[in-house]
């Protein structure tokens, strides 16, 4: 009889799955001891209690007892970030941002890999493939984290880490049915190969969104498919494969002056290989992905096209429209590719001091002839290198100092440092401060937006003069990055009898040459001048954040998050610096002054989850929804939902969990982001299988 292999290879791949990715590192484990241990602030593994700036952490025990159906809900739970709809189907989610319905200033990864779009300076939430059910936990910096993640790490950085095939205990199914005629089915598979250790995921969603006075809807499909396997082929080497694609469409606009959304067709495929190489005093990690978004929006004809360009085009339409073909009903399409490289390594130079270093390269391409002026792709490269150095051997301290130097196509070379110090006052009291400095590069889209009307050849001279007959948004070669510093101080408590654990953040922000849209004198045929981006906005954030979270495993096994966030802002933009029509927007009411949630919950006997949470927003003037300083912001709302979950023990391995979840419970309608979009009461319902 063959000795079989593959008990014994489970295991080192067990072994080694532990460390083969950042994301990995964590088991189960780690949420059992006094505080959990997290890759996010500085790709060290640190515990919170360790870590330069503060970090939450969305569990799956959180996730299961929120309310939440798509993953940017969850983001309600963080201190002081914000998480709005923009329509039924499109999200926006924000931290300390100056926000309109694309922000700019933070990154989200999915499993390390940035899903942040550059033609839109943002995440395309709707377009993600990937559900609420793929994700393990939520990490979330708050705070500038530009040194361990880049550029785009601005004000803040969200990893979400999906289910490794490793951890995943049970394969399932779970349906959804509720508001807007929605339908959702997840599947979600794990197995072992004889290196390691594979998952499949499947989802379909779709709903028919909400129907405006004008008898338009904006309706939304999404499927997609995802492969995730590990392979160890020896005890000191792991190699990590992600695959994914997904198909679908939804519907963009701006649905605050009249509903019209137009339909916007998606497709997105990625790649990302990883290999992980450990040796005696530390490890070394490679990392290639890949991926391609594209957008897809209806072409106008020559009428439609005429009737949209401001001003309209006259009698010579046809012909104008001949040179500037294609025209799409909305400028939010296009081709996008990503290229990302990254290596680094990590060396244990002593039991008490750890060093970081890597280098990453970008590419960043994009095609959209209404935003770029041209039919050809438009290249953003960015080079970094980076390093991180944890000192621990001063007792009860702990030194950790970064510096990130970064190069971009779009913006000269610029050196990220951050110095921060954490005290241990005593085992459960933690006290924490830093100071950093932080640069965001301009992205591709604000280096390289330009929208002209040109005039076709037989026309010029005789009837225009010359060959621009509009030129609407023009490109600012002199763009510089944007500046921040921050001062931050933290409080950390953790009282492991007391299932307790508090965080509290004390911080300011002052951004300087923040990136803007003006209007000036140009070349434009309405005399309504030429927008271009400039560096015409500065601002400053001071305020506190707190978070306390007790959390038990035993009885009723209660949960409890309370998040509240407290931020200042003030400072100004250059609207219109035009002579005689200067226009400056006072920023102190662009961001909601106070954010606060709470999520309880409670099992109860025969397997019953009992789930509240409440969510507080106070007025804000949301950027793009309230344009002028003379338009009303966004009223304050209060929002609670309720869930309830029902699990039923049908075998040994085969359970059937029922829930019913009410957003709104109160049914007191409210407005999010565009005036027009009202928040009402929402129900669904859901079965999972798990087997």
């Amino acid at each position: 009889m063959l000795f079989d292999s593959r008990p014994l290879l489970f295991i080192l791949a067990c072994s080694v799955q532990s460390v083969s990715a950042e994301e990995q590192n964590i088991t189960e484990l780690d949420y059992l001891n006094d505080l959990p241990i997290t890759f996010a602030a500085t790709r060290l593994p640190q515990r919170l209690s360790a870590a330069p700036a503060s970090v939450t952490i969305i569990d799956r025990d959180m996730i299961d007892a929120s309310s939440a159906i798509t993953i940017p809900e969850l983001l309600r739970l963080v201190p002081g970030m914000q998480s709005y709809h923009i329509a039924t189907n499109a999200s926006a989610a924000s931290y300390h941002g100056m926000s309109d319905k694309f922000p700019p200033r933070m990154e989200v990864m999915i499993d390390g890999r940035s899903v942040y779009i550059p033609l839109f300076s943002a995440v395309i939430w709707e377009t993600l493939p990937i559900s609420i059910d793929d994700v393990e936990r939520i990490e979330v910096v708050r705070g500038t984290n530009t040194v361990t993640q880049g550029s785009n790490a601005f004000l803040g950085a969200i990893n979400i880490i999906t289910n490794d095939p490793l951890s995943s205990r049970d394969n399932l199914v779970k349906y959804t049915s509720g508001e807007f005629d929605t339908d959702a089915v997840y599947g979600r598979f794990s197995s072992l190969h004889s290196l390691g250790n594979y998952s499949l995921s499947a989802g379909i969603t779709g709903n028919e969104g909400n129907r405006f006075n004008n008898e338009t809807q904006d309706p939304y499909f999404n499927r997609y498919l995802t492969f995730n396997t590990t392979l160890s082929p020896t005890l000191s080497d792991t190699f990590t494969i992600n695959l994914g694609i997904n198909s679908g469409y939804s519907s963009v606009g701006d649905i605050n002056t009249k509903p019209d959304p137009k339909r916007r067709e998606f497709e997105t495929h990625y790649q990302n290989i990883e290999w992980f190489h450990q040796y005696d005093n530390g490890d070394v990690r490679l990392r290639y992905s890949h991926s391609v978004n594209s957008l897809e929006a209806q072409l106008l004809s020559v009428a439609e096209a005429a009737a949209a360009i401001d001003p309209p085009l006259n009698a010579f339409a046809g012909l104008l429209l001949e040179r500037n073909a294609p025209y799409h009903e909305t400028s939010e399409y296009g081709d996008i590719a990503q290229h990302h490289i990254e290596l680094s390594a990590t060396s244990n130079i002593s039991p008490l001091s750890k060093v970081l270093t890597g280098f990453d390269y970008r590419l960043n391409q994009a095609k959209n002839n209404q935003l770029l002026n041209t039919l050809a792709w438009k290249d953003e490269e960015s080079f970094r290198v980076f390093g991180h150095w944890e000192l621990s051997s001063i007792p009860d301290w702990v030194i950790n100092t970064g510096l990130s130097a970064e190069h971009s196509t779009t913006g000269s070379i610029r050196l990220s440092p951050r110095l921060a110090a954490n005290y241990h006052l005593n085992p459960s009291l933690t006290l924490r401060s830093s100071v950093s400095r932080a640069y965001r590069m301009p992205s591709l889209l604000e280096a390289n937006f330009e929208s002209i009307v040109y005039v076709p050849d037989a026309l010029l001279g005789a009837t225009m003069g010359e060959d621009k007959y509009d030129y609407n948004f023009k490109i600012n070669p002199n763009l510089k990055p944007e500046q921040l510093d921050t001062i931050d101080i933290g409080v950390l408590g953790n009282w492991p009898a007391y299932h307790s654990m508090l965080d509290i953040r004390f911080f300011y922000e002052d951004i300087n040459d923040g990136i803007t849209e003006t209007n000036s004198d140009g070349d434009d045929v309405a005399g309504n001048g030429v927008h271009t981006y400039t560096n015409k906005a500065e601002w400053n954030n001071k305020g506190i954040e707190f978070q306390y979270k007790y959390q038990s495993g035993t009885g009723l096994k209660p949960l409890l998050v309370i998040n509240y966030g407290y931020i200042q802002s003030s400072g100004q933009r250059v609207l219109d610096e035009r002579p005689g029509d200067i226009d400056i927007d006072k920023l102190d009411s662009r961001n909601p002054r106070h954010t606060a949630s709470a999520l309880a919950s409670i099992t109860l006997p025969e397997n019953l989850q009992l789930s509240l949470s409440h969510y507080y927003l106070s007025s804000v003037r949301w950027i793009e929804a309230a344009r002028s300083s003379l338009d009303p912001g966004n009223s304050p709302y209060h929002r609670t939902d309720l869930k309830l979950s029902k699990s039923l023990q049908l075998s040994e391995t085969n359970e059937l969990k029922l829930s019913l979840i009410i957003q709104n419970l109160l049914d007191n309608p409210y407005s999010e982001f565009y005036a027009n979009n009202i928040f009402e009461q929402r129900t669904y319902l859901q079965a999972q299988m798990s087997f």
